[in-house]
C-alpha cells in the first residue's frame, strides 16, 4: 500500500466500509457497487458511488437495470443488512451463500423488484432527514449579533506568536510493518483528507483529540484541526489550544496555512520555527485574541455553507 487518495474498503462496519485511503491501482477498482463484508464485520455492506479498491473481504454487488441509482442502492442496501444474525466469523457470507440468499423487497403487479417505489421512499426519507437537520440549524446554531462580523477588514488584528496559542508536541511515526487495520486515523504530512493518511488500529502517546496538527514535512506549512481522536506522525507537529475551541481552531488553522508559503522541502516547519512562526488573529482592544470574534465568524460561514447545501439537496430532491 502507497500514498494516495483512492479509497480502500475493507471489512468494517464503519467509515462507509473505508480503512485507508491509497495510491495503489488494481482490478479490484469500482464505482456504483455495494461493498458486502464475507469476512470482519461479515454482512455489513455500504454504498461506493465514487471510485474505490476492494479487499479480498469485500464482494463487489452490481444490480441490475438500475444504472446507478443511489436511492435503490441505499435502499436494497438496508435489506442485505437484514440478513446479519444468519452469519458471523464461523459462517462467512461468501459468494455461493450470496447468490443463494434471498432478501425481501417492495414488487409490482408483475412480481418484479418494484425500483419506483423503491427509490421514491428513500427520496422521502431523504427529505425529511434534510428538512428535520435545517430545522435543526434555525433554532440550534447560534447567529451572532455582531453586524461586522463577516467583515474581516473592519476588524482589528495583530500577530501572536503560535507558542503563545498553544503547546507544541512532537508526532510519533508508525511506519507501514507496524500499521494494523483499524479505525484510528493517522494524520501524516498530507495536504489531503484533513491530513489523515491511513486508518490503523495502532496506538501510541500521540493519542489525542482537539488538537492543530502542521505538517513539518512533505505538504510543509498545511494545518488541519482534529477534533475527534488521532494519532500523528513524525512528519507533523501538533498543536494542543490553550482554549480549546471547535470553530476557533478552525480559524486558527486556516491563518497557520496562510504561512505555508514561506517554507518547502528544503525549510521544514520544526518544532523551533513553529515556536517562532507569528499569525495574524483578530485581536481585542486590549491586544488579546478576540476568540469571541473568531468563533462568531466561523460559526456564521458554518451556518451559510450548510444552510446552502440542504437548500441545494432538497431542490435536487423536488427536479430528480
Amino acid at each position: 500500500m502507497i500514498e494516495g487518495c483512492t479509497p480502500f474498503v475493507g471489512a468494517t462496519d464503519s467509515n462507509n466500509g473505508i480503512t485507508a485511503f491509497c495510491g495503489n491501482d488494481n482490478s479490484s477498482k469500482d464505482s456504483n457497487v455495494l461493498g458486502v463484508n464475507y469476512n470482519g464485520s461479515v454482512v455489513e455492506n455500504f454504498y461506493h458511488p465514487y471510485s474505490a479498491l476492494f479487499s479480498d473481504d469485500v464482494k463487489r454487488l452490481h444490480l441490475k437495470n438500475v444504472e446507478g441509482n443511489k436511492y435503490i442502492y441505499l435502499f436494497i442496501k438496508q435489506c442485505i443488512l437484514k440478513q446479519k444474525p444468519k452469519f458471523e466469523y464461523g459462517y462467512k457470507f461468501n459468494g455461493e451463500r450470496m447468490k443463494e440468499q434471498i432478501i425481501l423487497l417492495p414488487s409490482t403487479n408483475d412480481g418484479t423488484p418494484d425500483y419506483a417505489f423503491m427509490e421514491e421512499y428513500m427520496k422521502l426519507i431523504e427529505k425529511k432527514l434534510l428538512t428535520r437537520y435545517k430545522k435543526y440549524l434555525q433554532t440550534k446554531v447560534i447567529r451572532t449579533q455582531n453586524e461586522d462580523c463577516g467583515n474581516l477588514a473592519a476588524h482589528n488584528w495583530k500577530d501572536f506568536l503560535i507558542n503563545d496559542i498553544g503547546e507544541i508536541k512532537s508526532g510519533h511515526d508508525i511506519y507501514d510493518r507496524e500499521r494494523t487495520e483499524g479505525n484510528n486515523p493517522y494524520v501524516t504530512a498530507t495536504a489531503l483528507q484533513n491530513g489523515i493518511g491511513y486508518f490503523v488500529g495502532n496506538t501510541n502517546e500521540t493519542l489525542s483529540e482537539g488538537c492543530i496538527s502542521v505538517n513539518r514535512n512533505g505538504s510543509v506549512g498545511y494545518a488541519f484541526y482534529h477534533p475527534y481522536k488521532a494519532l500523528f506522525g513524525n512528519d507533523t507537529r501538533r498543536i494542543v489550544p490553550y482554549r480549546n475551541n471547535y470553530w476557533v481552531n478552525f480559524f486558527i488553522a486556516r491563518a497557520i496555512t496562510e504561512q505555508k508559503d514561506k517554507y518547502g522541502y528544503g525549510l521544514k516547519l520544526g518544532t523551533d520555527r513553529l515556536k517562532k512562526q507569528s499569525i495574524m488573529l483578530p485581536a481585542t482592544a486590549d491586544e488579546k485574541p478576540d476568540y469571541e470574534y473568531m468563533e462568531n465568524y466561523m460559526r456564521k460561514i458554518e451556518s451559510r455553507i450548510l444552510n446552502r447545501y440542504i437548500d441545494y439537496r432538497l431542490k435536487s430532491l423536488q427536479t430528480e
